[in-house]
């Protein structure tokens, strides 16, 4: 079946505090990633990337979140109403959204918030921007990490003060992610070894995880490795 990939373009705003826009925005986020999926199950791929809130100065109270969705779409994906797979998903996306928003109603600023744009996603946009990636020009140290995986064992080495799922993935390791950005579980691990070593506990992570961390329980993409660590996944 044939398919695009297709990026968007989310616009929220939160009510919300200075120390809280960060925690309700991933809650409002994540709430619609479970909503989207269960929408369209069809779809592959989704990764949801957002960045830092922002105080919207026109509108005190208010906390301005921008949000790009990734997803690969078959082109057999409908929506009443509409006549092919490209609109099938802008639909989607703008229904699913507006119901979290309004079942968040609390939590969100209605009358601003809303799917910008969607459109697709060239081969060449990937490429540049794999491109523009920065060239080491002096080795970094290594540290090593073990990683229990689906019955497997992986010991690994990674750069220092790396992102702990990419490195892993790197060496390919394959633990699961959805969006990088602590709006889902998918890349939950338990550490089992060297938590000591790695960058403390984020509000995402607390958002998501609640008395798990206790546990020993992280969110893979959040977590910054300075030394050596073993977890299972």
């Amino acid at each position: 079946m044939p398919e695009t990939k297709y990026g968007s373009r989310i616009y929220l705003g939160v009510l919300a505090e200075a120390d809280a826009a960060g925690p309700t925005a991933v809650r409002v986020y994540q709430d619609f990633l479970g909503r989207l999926r269960r929408a369209a199950p069809g779809v592959k791929e989704l990764r949801l990337e957002l960045e830092e809130p922002a105080p919207r100065k026109e509108t005190p109270g208010v906390y301005e979140c921008w949000a790009t969705l990734k997803a690969v779409v078959p082109h057999d994906l409908t929506r009443d109403g509409a006549g092919n797979h490209r609109d099938a998903w802008r639909a989607i996306l703008r229904d699913t959204f507006q119901a979290t928003c309004q079942l968040n109603h609390e939590l969100v600023h209605h009358t601003s918030s809303r799917v910008e744009i969607t459109r697709e996603v060239f081969p060449f946009e990937e490429e540049a921007r794999a491109e523009a990636a920065p060239v080491e020009e002096t080795p970094k140290e290594m540290i090593r990490v073990k990683v229990l995986l689906g019955g497997q064992v992986y010991d690994v080495e990674i750069p220092k003060d790396e992102n702990l799922l990419d490195g892993v993935n790197a060496k390919g390791v394959d633990v699961k992610w959805d969006c990088k950005s602590g709006v889902c579980d998918t890349c939950q691990i338990r550490v089992l070894k060297g938590m000591e070593n790695l960058s403390p506990v984020n509000d995402r992570e607390r958002e998501m995880l609640g008395d798990k961390i206790n546990q020993g329980y992280r969110l893979c993409c959040q977590v910054t490795a300075h030394g050596p660590c073993e977890f299972e996944h």
